[in-house]
């Protein structure tokens, strides 16, 4: 179209395809403005520049533009990363694939978005039907014999992040060549078909919630990993928790409970879902101090002298002991039972 003309020929191209595929209002008048305010330079940015698809799936700033993660990309990634499943994986539909996001913004719709593209191709989707924490994904995948996992999240990224992250059927985070696989299948699958942008899932057949299911299976296995349950109950020590706004502390509690453990004090500011997350400027416990004011303030408000901390998607976990203060001695992933 004349109006959207800049003189650079592959922005031009971009601009058409953008305006053609994308179907949400919001990023396709944010494109439109850019156009008409001859904001050349951001177009670029966000029209010239895709996201790669890599071992960590993909994770970016939420936006419009091939750069960013939005509804289009989303089912971009959803329709390659179908397509290239469809041809290494021969038992796909009947196995199947695990679906999960956590609390920020867009995941929820975004994982139903990537479920619509997988049930168009009649394969199995085993969609979680609320926020749950992303070692649920790689754990159901192995228990229910899917030969994948995806989880709509980005972890302890800043707010305006958003990610997609593959598990594949062995349970871990997918190594090449299934990345590159991936990724130029993406690049074979641009297009959004039309029933990618439907997502009402509520009469499709195919679509499974295994989230009773998974937690039954989860903690069951995880009593399996309990040897002192008496000795626990017992205890003297007091525990602080934060979920950091993230999505860990019912599940949290029920390890405690598991376990036999008193339930944890929660860092009240911080204990139930917030994808804005109004306490910290990066939700990652292993920041240290700047993460944890609260979590120490709440212990020592109730004399506990161990805090334990999650990141928003509760797949990584820092525990600090207080001695003459409090030493954050171990930062790591923690995918609980992911075996």
């Amino acid at each position: 179209m004349a109006e959207h003309r800049t003189g650079d020929k592959e922005l031009d191209e971009n601009i058409s395809k953008w305006l053609k595929w994308d179907k949400n209002e919001n990023t396709k008048q944010e494109i439109e403005r850019l156009v008409r305010d001859k904001e050349m330079n951001q177009l670029r940015v966000l029209l010239n520049n895709r996201m790669a698809f890599g071992t960590a799936g993909i994770r970016g700033n939420m936006g419009p533009g091939f750069a960013q993660m939005n509804d289009l990309t989303i089912i971009q990634t959803a329709q390659g990363q179908a397509a290239y499943m469809i041809k290494v994986c021969p038992d796909l539909k009947q196995r199947g694939i695990v679906i999960g996001h956590d609390a920020r913004y867009n995941s929820e719709r975004w994982a139903h978005m990537v479920a619509g593209v997988f049930l168009n191709h009649d394969i199995k989707v085993y969609l979680f039907s609320k926020i749950v924490p992303t070692p649920y994904v790689p754990y159901s995948v192995l228990s229910l014999g899917c030969d994948a996992g995806v989880m709509v999240t980005a972890s302890h990224n800043p707010k305006n992040d958003n990610g997609y992250k593959v598990y594949w059927a062995n349970g871990v985070q997918i190594i090449p060549p299934h990345d590159k696989g991936i990724q130029e299948s993406i690049l074979e699958n641009l297009t959004p078909q039309e029933t990618s942008w439907l997502a009402d899932l509520t009469s499709r057949p195919l679509r499974v919630n295994p989230l009773d299911q998974i937690t039954d299976r989860y903690f069951s296995d995880m009593l399996e990993l309990c040897h002192h349950r008496e000795a626990n109950a017992n205890t003297p020590i007091k525990f602080t928790y934060t979920a950091m706004h993230g999505v860990g502390y019912e599940f949290v509690v029920k390890a405690y409970e598991t376990f036999g453990f008193p339930p944890p004090i929660p860092v009240k500011e911080q204990v139930l879902p917030d994808p804005d997350f109004p306490t910290v400027k990066f939700p990652n416990p292993e920041e240290g101090k700047s993460a944890l004011d609260l979590s120490f303030a709440t212990a020592d408000a109730n004399g506990s002298s161990v805090i334990i901390a999650n990141d928003p998607d509760a797949d990584r976990l820092a525990v600090a002991e207080k001695q003459l203060q409090f030493v954050q001695f171990i930062n790591s992933v923690a995918n609980i039972l992911h075996r």
